[in-house]
């Protein structure tokens, strides 16, 4: 069998045994689960299993540093924004490092998700916080059992170790440091003042991610994500709205989850189509929202789009602050490796 059937195979059967196990434990939120699965698949288990380490000491990081802003400003609420700015810009500068990039990108977005979640004060904080690493944990064992039992594929000795990326300049590290930390608190500040804004304070734990993306990579654009997130959620609005609703049981459920990443997985399996795969998998774990308590909801859809949204135009305007300059010919041979 080729291993493009192969890998979306084993990674469609590793999101289901994710999503089932997180609903027989009566977790809050599956998908946190499958978002392991779904960021960590590579092609070789080493590669995967090294990247789903770099997670889960990430998001272990996150946790002690979430639980750690709450309790050292509960009721402050900018110093509280500060800290959090502060941290996220500290991740998105050691990302440009090209050392354990994902870890610190794992470490600053799961900071922002466990923080906003309530608010900055949130009652069940360290609930949330130990579900989302169990979750996390989960994920990673179920996509290392599946891929070391089924088709096992090892890295070529003489392959498996890639050129070391150059480092960028300092003005780069600089810049990106400053456009998250400038978009958080924008997002932040848009929370407190918009009454009724799309999410209210889960629009930070969406903006995180993105910003640390974003900020990190020079040729990535928020006008470049629109098209692969719409297209998306278009795909996974219809079985959300048409098709769960009409479903019987987990078996039945399995099969459609089974059946959709695999249809991503096998379309989008070029490594160029890498970006397109992942959101297309991530969003309909978002869309869906699958739980034991399932609800079905436009409200809610529309909600998630206007979220998006926001939060492209928050980025928008923050990448195109270069607070630091550099000359013409360092930036343009840094872009030039880096793409």
């Amino acid at each position: 069998m080729s291993e493009r059937f192969t890998h979306s195979f084993k990674t469609a059967l590793a999101v289901v045994l994710a999503y089932g196990l997180s609903l027989w434990f009566e977790w809050a939120k599956p998908m946190w689960a499958a978002f392991a699965v779904i960021l960590i698949s590579m092609p070789t288990l080493e590669a995967s299993l090294g990247k789903g380490g770099e997670r889960l000491w990430g998001t272990l990081l996150a946790m002690g540093v979430a639980l750690t802003l709450i309790a050292l400003f509960p009721q402050q609420r900018w110093w509280f924004m500060l800290a959090q700015a502060a941290w996220l810009a500290f991740c998105a500068y050691q990302m440009t490092s090209g050392r354990k990039a994902y870890l610190w990108f794992c470490a600053g977005f799961v900071t922002s998700i466990i923080t906003s979640n309530g608010g900055p004060d949130p009652v069940s904080a360290f609930d949330i916080a130990m579900t989302r690493t169990l979750e996390t944990s989960l994920g990673i064992v179920c996509f290392g059992l599946v891929f070391a039992l089924l088709w096992p594929r090892r890295a070529d000795v003489d392959t498996a170790a890639a050129e070391a990326p150059p480092l960028p300049a300092q003005v780069v590290r600089w810049n990106a440091a400053t456009q998250v930390f400038l978009a958080y608190c924008t997002a932040f500040l848009l929370v407190i003042y918009v009454p009724g804004l799309p999410g209210g304070y889960g629009l930070l734990g969406m903006l995180a991610p993105f910003a640390l993306i974003l900020s990190t990579s020079p040729v990535l654009s928020p006008d470049k994500l629109v098209l692969p997130v719409a297209l998306s959620i278009l795909a996974a609005t219809p079985v959300y709205l048409l098709l769960m609703p009409l479903l019987d049981g987990f078996g039945q459920l399995a099969l459609i989850i089974f059946a959709y990443c695999f249809i991503v997985s096998w379309s989008l399996h070029k490594p160029e189509q890498a970006l397109g795969r992942t959101l297309g998998l991530a969003f309909f774990a978002v869309v869906t929202g699958i739980s034991n308590e399932q609800v079905y909801s436009f409200l809610a859809l529309a909600n998630t789009v206007m979220m998006f949204s926001l939060v492209m135009l928050i980025l928008f305007f923050a990448g195109s602050l270069n607070v630091f300059r550099a000359r013409d010919d360092v930036m343009l041979a840094q872009t030039s490796k880096s793409a």
